[in-house]
């Protein structure tokens, strides 16, 4: 999925992708590989034909009256080819125009810009410094690196004056710009240097408005959208030349350390995307207030996305460049591969706006003071029905009894509103947003039905209706818990290697066997369980799908004390347990289709709706408590979680907006979720836990809490499929790599 999510953002990316496609070739930035000197491309004119330039420019300044938003998609298109030429400083110096509180400087500059005709950069740096005068600043000193200063008509830059530092406008007769030896050939830097005597900045050519603080904001969050395009770029070569490049006889993208490399590769991408997308409709969404310190502004809420946005963004373009590289062996450390391009482009990124530890301590003391990101959809029309309805409902348990009230929630489809009537509701996006909403207004909570919620969907599509008479309603009573028994000694993730077997004998099966990792099997009464019936038949199609009672007889289940000292695993032994043929879902033989929809329930539930924000606020908490709020190396810790966290939220929010539109939230976005949600979470008890220092080797109090979870979250990336497995999905289903 691209940036932009919204039906006018895809029509956008499509429009930049044909033009680029055509404008932009591999060889129009090879070119300036062993140039001299670089000028503006040969498709400036063309593109600012497009007023690509002043997409986030006001009408009133001739320009096209978007956003950030907007201006993101096409700024990653670019990145994706390593584009040459001043778009991005220029874009960045519109954006910072237009909020730079100076009328006057806006009207004289921006339709120029708008129209292709000004080309615009920012001087990040500090070297210019000023005095007062009576006509304004007297300006001199050099700013360097300045990203395509060569090529510009006009310099946003700061100036130290009196220890303070201002920002203002410098056009081209007051400053004179010498490219330097560039890391990045196909976009090179300058330096730019104001004559010794000074320059004369009036007033109309200042902007009060901007700060350090409010530029970096700005520049982080299209410097992060051009990165996202240079790690999707290697994503996109890595899995392509893995598909095709054959060693040992058969192609490199069936060895699993190349797959699951690549399969990482797309999961640093799909995190920085998202996070890039919600800083950019952030930033439309309000301006940074220069010198504001309200941890509740505005302001601050536009600095914590961007920091984020750049925390992930720039580093992800720098590592996918260098696992490209590493993809490509020989061929990729050679000068005649682009591959060498997009990772001279990725550093010199990271250079200009400052290295990831930068934005993450940022990103923490923000989050540390509060500062926090809604993810709120809107709705259509329609919603406020449906939002009648519920509260309609609601209304109607107010002041049962947990019981009550959850017979109630199963009877009437709000209990799992997904599930098709009448055990739910078919509700579409819209309507299962607005029961979860008000819900929590009314601060009531739905049962979470676990493991029946894996079980239970393969009934509904397989079962008879006695099957599902007999079942569903019960278990959503509460009257009925269930168990998994998939797992044996022998076929955990290659579960179609198991061997239990269940022989027809009249009306019964008679089972024999060994299951294992049974969460919860000594307090449920029916398992859903996975027995070969077919000896003789391929692997997949041999097994047959059964429902069990827990209590027959032969069953012995035996708890297995977990690392944490608790038992909710099992071992479950059959020994000739004779389970009736009506126990049977679906046909015998069909059991490995059934599988797969309990599997693709397990991995959804263990992958998403998981909140990651409680931890790592306690992470925070942790740091001021012990004395280390001020500690760079621990903030920058606690700022890779921060990052983390928000955009793991993003992208779950992206999945919602794609469902709203009809969209199956099933693609790479989803599949990356699950991996990385799993890690995150072991990554913050196990930080919060060292924080705790030798507190953390005490098992009580704080302690123990974050001791338990420690424990607990290493089954994370092994239940449900582990992360290994989840890496070849990605990798085989998502980048299309061979499978082994």
């Amino acid at each position: 999925m691209p940036i932009g999510v919204s039906e006018d953002h895809v029509e956008l990316h499509d429009a930049a992708r044909r033009w680029i496609e055509g404008k932009c070739p591999p060889s129009v930035p090879r070119a300036l590989l062993d140039a001299d000197s670089e000028t503006r491309p040969t498709f400036w004119e063309s593109l600012a034909e497009l007023h690509w330039m002043g997409l986030a420019v006001d009408e009133e300044h001739g320009g096209v009256g978007l956003g950030i938003a907007e201006l993101v998609v096409i700024v990653e298109e670019l990145g994706r080819v390593a584009a040459p030429g001043p778009f991005l400083p220029c874009v960045v110096g519109a954006a910072l125009l237009e909020r730079g509180g100076n009328a006057t400087a806006a009207k004289t500059f921006l339709p120029g810009i708008a129209a292709g005709e000004l080309v615009a950069t920012v001087a990040f740096g500090a070297g210019l410094v000023a005095e007062e005068a009576a006509e304004g600043l007297r300006v001199t000193g050099e700013a360097t690196p300045v990203l395509s200063g060569h090529l510009a008509d006009i310099v946003l830059a700061p100036v130290t004056v009196d220890g303070s530092t201002r920002w203002c406008v410098l056009a081209d007769d007051q400053f004179v710009a010498e490219e330097l030896p560039s890391l990045d050939l196909t976009r090179r830097v300058a330096r730019v240097t104001v004559d010794t005597a000074g320059t004369l900045v009036g007033d109309d050519r200042t902007l009060p408005a901007l700060d350090d603080r409010a530029v970096a904001d700005t520049a982080a969050v299209l410097f992060a959208a051009e990165a996202v395009g240079v790690a999707q770029s290697c994503v996109d070569t890595a899995s392509a030349y893995a598909t095709e490049r054959e060693q040992f006889g058969r192609p490199i993208g069936q060895f699993q350390g190349v797959k699951h490399r690549c399969a990482d590769m797309l999961a640093r991408l799909e995190l920085a995307r998202a996070a890039t997308w919600d800083a950019a409709r952030t930033a439309d969404e309000g301006v940074p207030e220069a010198g504001s310190d309200d941890p509740g502004s505005v302001g601050d809420t536009v600095g914590f996305t961007a920091a984020v946005a750049a925390a992930l963004s720039l580093d992800a373009a720098v590592e996918n460049a260098k696992d490209l590289i590493q993809v490509l062996g020989g061929i990729g450390f050679t000068w005649e591969h682009d591959a060498h391009l997009y990772l001279r482009r990725a550093t010199t990124l990271r250079a200009l706006v400052g290295p990831g530890d930068r934005w993450r301590v940022r990103a923490a003391r923000l989050a540390a003071d509060g500062v926090k990101r809604r993810l709120d959809a809107d709705l259509p029309p329609e919603a406020e029905t449906y939002r009648s309805e519920v509260r309609e409902f609601l209304a109607t348990v107010d002041g049962q009894d947990s019981d009550d009230a959850r017979s109630r929630m199963a009877e009437s489809g709000y209990l799992t509103p997904s599930w098709p009537k009448p055990w739910g509701r078919d509700a579409d996006a819209v309507e299962q947003l607005v029961i979860d909403e008000e819900f929590r207004r009314a601060r009531l909570r739905r049962p979470v039905i676990t493991i029946a919620g894996w079980a239970l969907p393969t009934i509904i599509v397989y079962g008879t209706p006695e099957q599902q008479e007999r079942w569903i309603m019960p278990t959503l009573r509460g009257e009925l818990e269930w168990c998994q028994l998939f797992s044996e000694p022998g076929a955990g993730s290659d579960l179609a290697g198991l061997t239990t077997r269940a022989e027809r004998d009249g009306d019964v099966y008679r089972v024999n066997g060994q299951k294992v990792w049974t969460s919860l099997a000594q307090h449920a009464q029916w398992g859903i369980a996975l027995f070969r019936t077919d000896p003789d038949a391929p692997k997949h199609e041999g097994i047959s799908c059964f429902m069990v009672d827990m209590s027959l007889p032969g069953i012995d289940i035996r708890p297995i004390r977990e690392l944490t000292g608790q038992p909710m695993f099992n071992e479950v032994f059959f020994d000739d347990v004779e389970v009736p043929a009506d126990c049977l879902v679906g046909d015998e033989g069909d059991g490995w289709r059934a599988a797969r929809t309990a599997l693709a329930n397990e991995r959804v539930f263990m992958g998403s709706g998981r909140t990651v924000g409680r931890g790592v606020r306690g992470i925070l908490k942790i740091l001021e408590r012990t004395g280390r709020a001020d500690d760079p190396g621990a903030l920058d810790t606690a700022g890779r979680l921060v990052a983390e966290s928000h955009a793991l939220a993003c992208l779950g929010f992206r999945l919602t907006l794609s469902a709203l539109t009809g969209a199956d939230p099933s693609g790479s976005e989803a599949a990356v979720r699950k991996l990385l949600s799993v890690h995150h979470d072991q990554d913050v008890q196990e930080v919060g836990l060292a924080f705790l220092g030798a507190e953390g080797a005490v098992m009580d109090g704080e302690a123990a809490a974050w001791g338990r979870q420690f424990l607990f979250n290493r089954q994370l990336t092994i239940a449900g499929g582990t992360s290994e497995v989840q890496r070849n999905i990605i990798g085989e289903r998502i980048l299309g790599l061979p499978k082994d």
